[in-house]
């Protein structure tokens, strides 16, 4: 594990290059080296992209900047998650109560506004794959209601077996479109569908704020908000920051990297921790924004 806090930030864009905006419902880094040190190693490819809860984007790396809500005079406090166009030439955003917002080619394919749910608590959102190709979408409230559009496959929903929570903080689905978990805050782990059940965070534990499966949908993330990571299934472990006695209390998001060997941890300042063969590409960290980080998603 690679903790960075970084002393300066890459842009988050001047220019505006929006393909497409549809609503429903409505750093490099630049470092100096003492005399005659080596010259910084050039960072592997690849980036990453943070979203604040205004909806204001901001990209590392490779990430393309494809545009804002801030910067499109849109006034909204409650995106809750991001989420990559296929070729990683946009990104769609999602409110707590189901608006979505897509830039660049981001395939828009409803939302829950949309199609006239009146959800007012969304938490989450998983894409579905069929054929290695992401064709819908998962939405979770945090009551465990699930909405699907655009192909997503309906497996169940904790209100429909009339089970009552108020905390769940996550999706994830299997890799063939026919299941998927949910996460609640408390640790609590319910699987619908073929998604098989892994087990759950010890009791008394950190709250969990995030839930990933692998990309064959064999395997879980749960993230903590200390920085705790448990792996399950074929899922590898790479630790998490209590086990290199990093105290923290703000993380609101685990990303997996492309390849599956390793993750980042997302706090809520935008500070930004790596393990396994995740690559750091810099960090909020070290500014104080208006808007906290509720998401990320990675660019290969």
């Amino acid at each position: 594990m690679r903790v960075f806090r970084s002393r300066g930030t890459k842009g988050w864009a001047v220019a505006l290059s929006l393909a497409t905006l549809l609503a429903a419902g409505a750093l490099s880094l630049a470092t100096r080296s003492p005399a005659g040190a080596a010259a910084p190693q050039v960072q592997p490819a690849g980036g990453y992209d943070l979203v604040a809860s205004d909806g204001g984007v901001f990209t590392f790396g490779d990430a393309a900047y494809e545009g804002s809500l801030p910067a499109l005079g849109v006034s909204v406090n409650n995106i809750r998650a991001m989420l990559p166009s296929f070729d990683y030439r946009g990104y769609g955003l999602l409110g707590y109560d189901g608006g979505a917002f897509a830039f660049g080619d981001y395939p828009f394919s409803g939302s829950a506004v949309q199609n006239g749910i009146g959800a007012t608590d969304l938490v989450g959102v998983a894409i579905t794959q069929q054929g290695g190709h992401g064709v819908g979408g998962l939405l979770v409230g945090a009551d465990g209601g699930v909405f699907t559009i655009a192909g997503a496959q309906f497996e169940g929903s904790l209100p429909g077996f009339g089970i009552h929570v108020t905390n769940i903080v996550g999706i994830a689905a299997t890799a063939d479109n026919k299941g998927y978990w949910l996460a609640g805050s408390d640790g609590g782990i319910f699987s619908f569908g073929d998604a098989p059940f892994f087990g759950r965070p010890p009791a008394g534990s950190s709250p969990v704020v995030g839930i990933m499966a692998t990309s064959d949908g064999r395997g879980l993330w749960v993230a903590e908000q200390n920085g705790s990571v448990f792996a399950y299934g074929d899922a590898p472990s790479f630790g998490g920051l209590p086990d290199f006695r990093v105290t923290v209390s703000n993380i609101v998001a685990l990303v997996p990297t492309p390849s599956g060997k390793g993750y980042w941890l997302i706090g809520s300042d935008g500070g930004v921790f790596t393990f396994g063969d995740a690559p750091f590409h810099g960090s909020l960290g070290a500014l104080r924004l208006a808007q906290p980080i509720v998401g990320a998603i990675a660019i290969p």
